[in-house]
């Protein structure tokens, strides 16, 4: 049955032209927002990338080839310290915590990319095949390794990792502390290890200066202690070691000490530490491994508490980590290097060290801080130093970067105000029991040639004044000889005269024998 009206036909071409047409004008609908972002765990891990291009294989199917490979490929992303092992790059900084371990991950990823197929036809299949499958075990990462650390692009002396003194490393960029302007990090001229917890920002501290207030005082003296303070934290955050000063926080507890330097070592992050207990302390035959004196390399600021009654200072060790020489240390495992120091010590504690022979080489170095405010139990803050961080530490990282550009400006001596002069001087005259032995019991005149001194009566006689007359121990024979040798001017013990098997003091002798 036919209709008088012929059905429409389907036009898929016009179809087609709608549609279009519809998704032109129609405005297209958001992409859903993920609960968090989409991250891959490449993307989440700092992992290495080869870069390494298809068919891209050694020049030479050997050890070396591969290291010099190695080398093109990872020469933004890997160090190796004389010393102290491999470092990666992390972003702002050469990170040794796990160096050694990303560095042979990496020779194994550089090794699985290696092609099957050389398209130069230099090698054959067969001998890329042996050569890749011998890369990627163990001896093979670790032979590339082997000659890739001693590459002049790969290899980092000890003085330049962390070296530069003027430079503070912060998670936003390098500080450069004699001018306070910030860069961003760059590899391969920025070598540091070190780093602060936080970046500086130029932001109000009004509990950190509360804090220092409380501590301190708000009168004239208490000012100038702040100022000093500030000075001498300044010069601490900087890599230089001129001053060769060694500050001393002293008092009793509750005023404040331990929550100062408690802030310090939050703020500097990598670049302070604590130094193992009794670090400057004689600790007779006991004879540490070096590998203690390798944590120093590139740190600024050390802290050495734990003092105990009776203690008494290592004061060779003191002159030598106070002062600008070399140090030679070694890790574990590892070979013997020497670095220039760049670290501030700092002395925590409630009891004043003995001083066995002292003398101005000692005691110039020295500078007495005392803390005597104790601050009430009703005021007292647990966790202070955590939240003076958490709330200020940009803004007293900042203020630590304005000390540190008054010292480097002024390059002052850092003897200190009166109350640190007084006390120092105090400390000094109290432990210098040899000095004083000195001059209440012995005549000493230069233009006396007829006066000497037997070396064993005269330490036996002091002895004797230590046990009876002040009721202390006495200083070692060596320390004893070595402080009167400075006293009667004598360079070394063969200028001592010496007469029928024993040795004698010029220009000195007990008063009881005058």
């Amino acid at each position: 049955m036919s209709s008088s009206a012929e059905s429409p036909r389907f036009d898929a071409t016009a179809a087609a032209q709608q549609m279009l047409a519809l998704e032109a004008v129609a405005e297209p609908l958001p992409a859903p927002t993920p609960p968090f972002p989409t991250q891959t765990v490449a993307e989440m891990v700092h992992t290495p990338t080869t870069g390494l291009q298809p068919g891209e294989i050694p020049g030479t199917l050997t050890d070396r080839g591969n290291a010099k490979l190695f080398v093109r490929l990872y020469r933004d992303q890997f160090r190796h310290v004389e010393g102290l092992g491999w470092y990666s790059w992390d972003g702002y900084r050469w990170k040794r915590t796990g160096g050694e371990k990303a560095a042979l991950w990496a020779a194994g990823e550089m090794a699985e990319e290696i092609p099957d197929a050389d398209p130069r036809g230099l090698f054959s299949d067969r001998e890329l095949l042996h050569h890749k499958k011998r890369t990627m075990s163990t001896t093979g990462m670790k032979a590339l390794l082997t000659q890739a650390k001693a590459s002049p692009d790969l290899s980092l002396d000890p003085d330049t990792l962390d070296g530069d003194p003027y430079a503070l490393c912060t998670p936003d960029g390098v500080v450069d502390l004699r001018s306070g302007r910030i860069h961003k990090p760059d590899p391969t001229r920025d070598f540091h290890s070190r780093a602060t917890s936080v970046a500086p920002q130029d932001t109000p501290t009004p509990r950190w200066h509360r804090f220092l207030d409380d501590t301190f005082g708000e009168d004239a003296e208490g000012r100038e202690m702040v100022d000093f303070l500030h000075l001498l934290l300044g010069y601490s955050i900087t890599g230089d070691v001129g001053a060769q000063v060694l500050p001393f926080l002293h008092g009793q507890g509750k005023n404040g000490k331990s929550v100062l330097l408690d802030v310090m070592i939050q703020i500097l992050g990598d670049y302070a530490d604590a130094a193992p207990p009794g670090f400057l302390m004689d600790r007779g035959a006991f004879s540490e491994h070096s590998t203690e004196l390798t944590e120093l390399h590139g740190r600024r600021l050390i802290v050495c508490s734990e003092l105990k009654p009776n203690d008494r200072f290592d004061e060779a060790r003191v002159r030598l980590l106070t002062g600008g020489d070399k140090i030679k240390a070694r890790r574990m495992r590892q070979d013997y290097f020497s670095f220039t120091p760049t670290h501030k010590l700092w002395l925590l504690g409630n009891h004043r060290p003995e001083v066995s022979t002292g003398g101005f080489a000692f005691w110039r170095r020295i500078r007495l801080l005392p803390f005597e405010r104790i601050v009430p139990d009703e005021r007292k803050i647990d966790n202070l130093a955590v939240e003076l961080v958490e709330d200020e530490g940009p803004g007293i990282l900042h203020w630590l970067t304005e000390g540190a550009r008054r010292y480097l400006a002024t390059r002052d001596t850092l003897a200190g105000p009166d109350r640190v002069r007084i006390a120092t001087t105090a400390y000094a005259n109290t432990e210098d029991h040899i000095g004083r032995f000195l001059t209440e019991c012995c005549i000493h005149d230069p233009d006396n040639n007829e006066l000497r001194a037997e070396q064993g009566l005269l330490y036996a006689s002091y002895s004797s004044w230590c046990a009876n007359s002040e009721g202390i121990r006495p200083g070692t024979a060596r320390a004893f000889a070595t402080r009167v040798r400075q006293e009667v001017g004598l360079a070394s013990p063969a200028d001592m005269i010496k007469s029928n098997g024993r040795k004698f003091y010029p220009n000195l002798a007990l008063a009881a024998e005058e």
